[in-house]
């Protein structure tokens, strides 16, 4: 599978978790129009991106549902991010342990979400900005 255009938006969630989206861009140049727009409406709200970046990534998971509750947040992921801006999101099984750092080099962030990995599609998990 060829690799395709993410943003990956990390979100502070009332409870105190992180929430993560990941949406699938046509390229780069609309990831980044994507990425600059919800930006500035997340901060305009008063609830600014933890993390925004756009990266490139083989694993893709079900479409961003605007408005999903918290309590449909129930998918765990470990996100790495490198000072670089590369990226990998792994998903966390059942009980498995997440430390969250994100003052690390890499940062880590324990993030909730909504979506699945996408049935019938191959998972590798490493990103790249």
């Amino acid at each position: 599978m060829a690799l395709g255009h993410a943003l990956l938006l990390l979100t502070l969630m009332a409870d105190g978790g992180v929430r993560m989206t990941l949406s699938e861009s046509a390229s780069a140049e609309a990831c980044e129009t994507s990425r600059t727009r919800l930006t500035a409406i997340l901060k305009a709200t008063g609830h600014p991106p933890i993390l925004a970046v756009c990266g490139q990534t083989r694993l893709r998971l079900t479409p961003y549902v605007h408005g999903t509750p918290a309590s449909a947040q129930t998918l765990r992921y470990r996100v790495q991010v490198g000072p670089d801006g590369a990226f990998s999101v792994e998903p966390v099984a059942g009980g498995a342990a997440c430390t969250h750092a994100p003052d690390a080099t890499p940062a880590v962030y324990c993030a909730r979400s909504a979506q699945r990995p996408a049935p019938g599609r191959a998972q590798p998990r490493q990103m790249t900005p």
